[in-house]
């Protein structure tokens, strides 16, 4: 049993109790023999037959040669490959298509666990430099590293904090502007991953000397990308704080003035410049996104004074990208991907042809190259990578991942439930064909539903053995998610979470009701978000599920704000500082639901020490009250040492994490342990 406590915070003039307030601190030697005891536990319950099968299944299928879709630059391509021994990627580049792949970055054996990781990398304009940030132990507080490609050396300079950092290289490679977050020491600890800023960094000069662009007395939790225009006049700051809107400052690097484009309007926007105009798709008056365009001369007229390129169309408008002469557009159709190309002047090209229930698997193009590649995935093949050859005009298979599975033996299908409210909410399901609707079928319901993100059809080689014994996994696209624009988003968010939870719920009681499975033969996962989402589920509705996996979550939905970069969801969740919101978060919060004598279904949470995204405090106090409210609570914590949210772990773990998730859910759902 874990220890309690008798704190009790006042809040808004409501008292909520935290009994597990100790828990919070990582750096506490009574914690971390917690974590250690917590650990031992899990793995004398989940390290058994199961996990020894699956791990030696999971090592033979990630035993595969991935790569990322090469990036052209003047007859260059830079790209990413594991070999199927590494454990990380490797950066790469090569001259033609034909060239010899050479190395430019080898993360694999730079420290003990191979969690060193390559975070983001951006060629320069002409291909002689490139621009890579490196993190290690799961951290994604990257350090910016540039290599003469030519000459295969790195440069002197290297910048520190630089968190995904957006990187827009001048024409001329003399340097580049790019976003950089505070150095360790000059802001309030725990806030190091916030105040971003945009820097222009000169190569051959000291990074600690680099000039300030924006970001003076801005808010702390501004999240900032760029784009650049290609003579380089212009620099595009697109500047938010939330997941519904953001606004757009131009930097004319001429005057150094920065000037508003789209500021304090309630919709997203997002600028390209292209050689002889401007183009920005948005969802401002179109839900599902429409593309405006104007020249340089207009650049500062009104949004009403814009042109329309793309009229905005019945589905929504995912992606897009630019080539020399050509606009390659993702449309997500009932959440499955369609391409259409288009030319400069918004004219309907092509089609480009995608299997049925397959999405685009990223698009890699220049604005000043014809030439690009895409790839496509689906939920029976790993993504396979096109190749669109401008002297041709003909797209072609440039290469393609390796399949430890035969397509044709299994089935896809999406189906759609009504929601607790009578929406309409569509479910992708896959098994293996064959399949007995006898209500005994070990099931796994997947959901998000949050912060715009879409979930579409995607390759899970994590969960082959799974889907190979019989089970099924489903994925729901509840609202909260952005798979039908952004009225689809707010109706899941803030004021309306409950409905992304109702919504997951209702989908739980489809599966049932149409014999896929049952009570006792049905689990649930999601991550992060998606933590939350089963967390609270199975607090709510501890009836209709058995068994739950909740990864890397949040579930203290009155404190989360405290904690690193969390200050930024509140636009999603709520603000508990505020009463209202704060009445509202406390009918859902899973941390503050759970209620003595209740037979929860059983739980396993997974986090991980270095996790700087979602603290793993959240995963700590939720396991402490859920084994603390009866004896009949089967509740697992298992946290990885040396790891973060998720972003550039090495195989290892990865196989390490879904084998124990793997074996807790074989255990509760009764999966055969044959295939």
């Amino acid at each position: 049993m874990t220890k309690k406590e008798n704190i009790v915070d006042e809040i808004c003039g409501i008292k909520v109790p935290d009994p597990f307030r100790w828990l919070e601190d990582s750096e506490s030697v009574e914690v971390k023999d917690w974590i250690k005891n917590q650990n031992k536990r899990t793995d004398a319950d989940l390290r058994q037959g199961h996990f020894k099968i699956f791990s030696a299944e999971l090592v033979k299928n990630f035993k595969v040669t991935t790569f990322s879709n090469p990036v052209p630059v003047r007859g260059r391509y830079f790209y990413t490959e594991r070999q199927p021994d590494d454990d990380q990627a490797v950066l790469y580049v090569k001259k033609g298509l034909d060239g010899d792949s050479v190395v430019l970055f080898n993360p694999n054996g730079k420290r003990a666990g191979n969690t060193v990781t390559i975070d983001y990398w951006t060629p320069s304009r002409t291909g002689k430099y490139i621009a890579y940030g490196i993190s290690m132990g799961g951290d994604e507080m990257s350090v910016i590293y540039i290599k003469d490609v030519e000459t295969n050396k790195e440069l002197t300079e290297n910048i520190v904090n630089c968190r995904y950092a957006s990187i827009q290289w001048l024409a001329d490679d003399s340097g580049f502007y790019y976003t950089r977050n505070p150095r360790p020491g000059t802001v309030t600890k725990g806030e190091e991953s916030l105040h971003t800023k945009v820097f222009f960094h000169k190569l051959g000069s000291n990074p600690d000397n680099d000039e300030l662009i924006f970001g003076a007395d801005r808010p702390k939790d501004d999240m900032i990308s760029l784009t650049l225009s290609l003579d380089d006049k212009y620099l595009g700051i697109q500047v938010s704080q939330e997941w519904t809107k953001n606004d757009i400052y131009i930097y004319e690097s001429l005057t150094k003035k920065t000037k508003p484009l789209v500021v304090g309007i309630p919709a997203h926007f997002s600028l390209s410049f292209l050689k002889d105009k401007v183009v920005m798709d948005t969802n401002y008056q179109a839900n599902n996104f429409k593309v405006l365009w104007t020249t340089y001369d207009c650049l500062y007229n009104t949004l009403d004074q814009w042109n329309v390129l793309i009229p905005e169309r019945e589905y929504l408008l995912e992606a897009i990208r630019f080539t020399k002469s050509r606009i390659l557009v993702e449309y997500l159709v009932d959440v499955c991907s369609e391409a259409i190309i288009f030319d400069y002047e918004g004219k309907e090209i092509e089609k480009v042809p995608l299997p049925k229930y397959s999405s685009l698997a990223g698009a890699s193009s220049q604005r000043e190259e014809e030439e690009f590649f895409y790839g496509v995935e689906s939920f029976v093949f790993p993504k396979i990578i096109y190749r669109y050859d401008p002297e041709t005009k003909q797209y072609s298979e440039y290469r393609k991942i390796a399949n430890p599975i035969k397509p044709e033996d299994y089935e896809v299908k999406q189906e759609w439930y009504l929601s607790k409210d009578g929406t309409k909410v569509p479910m992708f399901i896959f098994h293996k064909k064959g399949l007995n609707l006898d209500s005994s079928n070990p099931t796994l319901l997947y959901g998000y539903g949050g912060f715009n993100h879409c979930e579409t059809p995607s390759f899970m080689r994590n969960w082959v053995p799974w889907i190979e014994r019989g089970g099924i996994f489903a994925i729901a696209n509840i609202r909260g998610g952005g798979e039908f624009g952004d009225k689809w988003h707010k109706a899941g968010i803030y004021k309306n979470k409950q409905n992304s939870f109702d919504d997951f719920i209702s989908a739980g009681g489809y599966l049932i009701s149409r014999k896929y499975t049952s009570r006792e033969k049905l689990g649930i996962i999601g991550g992060s978000n998606g933590g939350l989402l089963v967390s609270v589920v199975g607090v709510q509705r501890p009836d209709l599920f058995k068994a739950i996996c909740s990864r890397v979550p949040l579930t203290d939905m009155v404190r989360f704000p405290k904690f690193g970069m969390a200050i930024r969801w509140v636009h999603e969740y709520g603000n508990s500082n505020l009463k209202e919101d704060l009445e509202r978060i406390l009918t859902w919060s899973p941390y503050h639901n759970v209620k003595e004598g209740i037979k929860y279904p059983d739980f396993l949470f997974t986090t991980a020490d270095k996790d700087t995204r979602v603290d793993p405090l959240h995963a700590r106090k939720m396991t402490a009250m859920l084994q603390g409210v009866n004896k009949e609570n089967e509740v697992h914590l298992f946290t990885e040492m040396d790891a973060g949210h998720g972003s550039g772990k090495p195989v290892v773990k990865i196989v390490e994490n879904q084998a124990l998730i793997l074996s807790f859910f074989a255990q509760e759902l009764g999966l055969e342990d044959s295939k």
